[in-house]
């Protein structure tokens, strides 16, 4: 866990309370981390015996699992699979077409959503207090929602649900850009050092909160307007989950709910310059993750509906 250069911490990116628009990182010490890390192992495990049990169906499946099931459907075509942008390529701002086949997707999911899922995850994303609740428990267990009220599993097993009907009906890879706030000591005479420092290529980042980024680099940059410290950084995340929220209109908005549990290795990390829709350009500091998250074979049982 500890790198050569930092044996005594690790800094978590997900362990801080956020905020719907950001990410808060926060140092931990390096006993916490690797226990942390056990748990996680632990949990897919048990999740690994729950899909080995025989004479269960793919319902009682995942109503016993401790994280979510990948549910991503098959690529329409290769060149459908988003890749990441080169360091020095000019991220730009989502086209028309690519915001109106994404739109149709959420469109069928929503509409196949029973009403229990749909509002159970419009309440996570439009509260405020109910995202920084949720996720503050999630992040308190590492992720083992085994530790929580009744009340507060089944909610959560309901957004879970709602972002596997997303998956299913999405054909395309994403790229998805999510604000991240480093420790407070982390002003924008340094961020960049200690980005690169902390999150070195190989390294794993583990997300146990749910995630609300964007299809552009520009819009998260927006989000991030109050960062007077500069100390915020973004990852840029190369994945096939989650839920795309967005529009397909003129409106810029392209926001995309990442589901918990979920395991990254960094890439490496850069200045990235964006484009806006006036023209204009800005650059922010990036952290490159590629989607790493393990799944247990799923090929008992049928598909969750």
């Amino acid at each position: 866990m500890p790198r050569q250069g930092n044996p005594d911490f690790v800094v978590d990116a997900d362990r801080g309370s956020g905020t719907l628009a950001t990410k808060a990182a926060e140092i931990v010490d390096a006993d916490s981390a690797a226990d942390r890390v056990e748990t996680r192992g632990g949990l897919r495990e048990l999740d690994a015996m729950t899909e080995g049990l025989p004479g269960l169906t793919r319902q009682q499946r995942d109503r016993e699992r401790i994280l979510p099931r990948g549910t991503v459907g098959e690529l329409g075509h290769p060149k459908m699979q988003r890749p990441l942008p080169a360091a020095e390529d000019e991220r730009v701002p989502f086209s028309s077409r690519q915001k109106k086949a994404r739109s149709k997707s959420r469109l069928a999911a929503q509409t196949a959503l029973p009403t229990a899922q749909y509002e159970a995850q419009r309440d996570l994303v439009v509260s405020a207090r109910r995202w920084r609740a949720t996720n503050d428990s999630l992040s308190r267990y590492a992720g083992d929602i085994q530790e929580l009220p009744d009340r507060e599993l089944q909610q959560i097993k309901r957004v879970d649900r709602s972002i596997q009907t997303y998956e299913k009906h999405n054909d395309r890879g994403h790229v998805i850009y999510a604000n991240v706030a480093m420790p407070a000591q982390i002003n924008h005479s340094n961020l960049e050092g200690f980005v690169a420092n902390n999150f070195q290529a190989g390294d794993q980042v583990a997300f146990d909160r749910y995630t609300i980024g964007t299809h552009q680099l520009h819009e998260t940059s927006k989000h991030a307007a109050g960062d007077t410290g500069g100390r915020v950084a973004v990852f840029e995340i190369q994945t096939r989950r989650g839920a795309y929220l967005g529009h397909s209109d003129s409106r810029d908005d392209t926001s995309h709910l990442l589901p918990r549990g979920m395991e990254f290795e960094v890439l490496g990390t850069h200045p990235a310059v964006y484009r806006r829709p006036d023209g204009t350009t800005g650059s922010r500091t990036v952290i490159q993750l590629r989607d790493t998250t393990l799944e247990p074979d799923t090929s008992t049982g049928g598909n969750h509906d």
